[in-house]
């Protein structure tokens, strides 16, 4: 998974007391959740020109996540902020506190 997506997930999300085989399946989960959610996202931001760039770049079977991600952080001046704010929206979602 991208290191983009991956910084302290394991710490974020509270994975620690999990053995590391369950920390990186939880990881893998979590960072293709984030990056299917990243994707939609900057749909909404791209422009058309962009939009079609980005339509190519997938539609390269050789194509990794790694060079999507790089693409949309240099496409959207914002990237950085996106992540944080799906990372949180996703958390928010997922670790509801119990009561």
């Amino acid at each position: 998974m991208n290191s983009i997506l991956s910084k302290d997930v394991i710490k974020e999300w509270g994975l620690t007391s999990m053995p590391a085989t369950e920390q990186n399946t939880m990881v893998e989960r979590i960072g293709r959740i984030l990056y299917q959610a990243i994707l939609v996202r900057s749909l909404d931001i791209l422009s058309e020109k962009e939009q079609v760039e980005f339509d190519e770049l997938l539609d390269q079977d050789s194509t990794t996540p790694d060079e999507v991600l790089a693409f949309l952080q240099k496409k959207i001046p914002t990237f950085e902020q996106m992540v944080l704010d799906e990372k949180k929206s996703l958390k928010d979602d997922i670790l509801i506190p119990a009561k």
